[in-house]
C-alpha cells in the first residue's frame, strides 16, 4: 500500500516536496495531502506554472484542500473550461488541470471523501476548505492578490454542518481550525485582531464540539503542533516542514506523535492547561 501523508501550506514553494524526496520520505505512487494554501492557482503566471511542473518530477499524487491564498479550483475551471476537467477520486469529484493530472483539487465546498489505507479500510474523510486572510486589507491597499470567495458562504457552511452531522468520521481535513484551538501565540503582532473575521473558525468550532472523529488536521498557521488527546480524538496543526503518515496513525498501533516525521524543525507538543469545554465557551 502506498504511503498517504498530510502536510501544511506550501505557498507555491516546491522545496519541501524536494526535501521529502531527498530524505526518501516519499516514493513512487505515494500521495501527499496539502492542507490549503497550496499555491498552484495564485499568481496565474509563470510562477504557478513552474511550481506545478516541478511537482511533476516526482511520481506522486497531490490532493489539495483549498486555503485562503488561492483561487477556488471551480472558478479556475469555469474560467478555462477547456483546460480543466472533473474526475472521480476517492469516491467523490475533484478538479484537475489537464496539464497537471497528478494534482487533484478537492471540491470548493465541504465534501466527503473515502481514503483507502493499508488496513483495507476507507477512511471516512470530511473536507472543510477555506479561511479568512488576516492580511486582507494590507493586500487590498497594495493591490496584491486577494480572493473574494476565500471563505465558505453561508449556504456552503449550512450544507457542511448537515454533512458533518450525518455520520461519524475517521479524518477531518481543513485549512484553518476550530476557534478553541487557535494558536494565539502565533498571531502576527501587527494585525489588529478586532478586525479579523472569525466566521470560519467559529463555525468549525460549532461543528467540532459535537463531532465524532478520530483525527483532525489543519494548516494555515505555518507551524507544527500536536494537541492533547481528548474525547478519543487527536488534533494536529502542520506547517511545511513536518508530515503525518496516515497509514501509520490509523493502524492503531502508534500515538499521533509517533506518526510524524520532521524534515527541518521541531514539532511542538501543545499543552493547553485548561479544560477544552472552558476554551470553547470563552470563544
Amino acid at each position: 500500500m502506498n504511503k498517504i501523508i498530510t502536510i501544511g501550506d506550501l505557498h507555491g514553494d516546491y522545496r519541501p516536496i524536494k526535501k521529502l524526496n531527498t530524505i526518501k520520505a516519499i516514493n513512487n505512487n505515494d500521495i501527499i495531502i496539502c492542507l490549503g494554501d497550496f499555491g498552484g492557482n495564485f499568481f496565474f503566471d509563470y510562477r504557478d506554472k513552474n511550481f506545478k511542473e516541478k511537482l511533476g518530477k516526482y511520481n506522486i499524487t497531490y490532493f489539495i484542500i483549498r486555503g485562503n491564498h488561492e483561487q477556488r479550483p471551480g472558478a479556475c475551471a469555469d474560467g478555462s473550461p477547456h483546460e480543466w476537467h472533473i474526475e472521480t477520486f476517492w469516491n467523490n469529484k475533484v478538479y484537475v488541470e489537464n496539464k497537471y493530472p497528478y494534482i487533484k483539487y478537492a471540491l470548493d465546498a465541504p465534501a466527503k471523501y473515502e481514503i483507502p489505507i493499508a488496513q483495507g479500510k476507507n477512511l471516512q474523510t470530511l473536507v472543510l476548505p477555506g479561511a479568512y486572510s488576516v492580511d486582507k486589507y494590507y493586500r487590498l491597499a497594495n493591490n496584491w492578490t486577494w480572493f473574494k470567495q476565500e471563505q465558505l458562504t453561508e449556504e456552503e457552511m449550512a450544507a457542511g454542518t448537515a454533512l458533518a452531522q450525518s455520520q461519524s468520521w475517521d479524518l477531518v481535513l481543513s485549512h484553518t481550525c476550530p476557534i478553541c484551538y487557535e494558536p494565539t501565540d502565533l498571531f502576527i503582532p501587527d494585525v489588529d485582531q478586532s478586525l479579523v473575521d472569525k466566521t470560519m473558525e467559529r463555525w468549525l468550532g460549532s461543528i467540532e464540539y459535537n463531532l465524532d472523529y478520530k483525527l483532525w488536521c489543519w494548516g494555515h498557521y505555518h507551524h507544527n503542533r500536536v494537541y492533547p488527546h481528548f474525547n478519543n480524538s487527536d488534533r494536529l496543526m502542520l506547517g511545511w516542514d513536518c508530515y503525518c503518515d496516515l497509514n501509520k496513525y490509523f493502524s492503531g498501533k502508534y500515538k499521533l506523535i509517533d506518526c510524524l516525521v520532521e524534515t527541518t524543525a521541531d514539532t511542538q507538543i501543545c499543552n493547553l492547561n485548561v479544560p477544552f469545554d472552558k476554551i470553547f465557551k470563552d470563544n
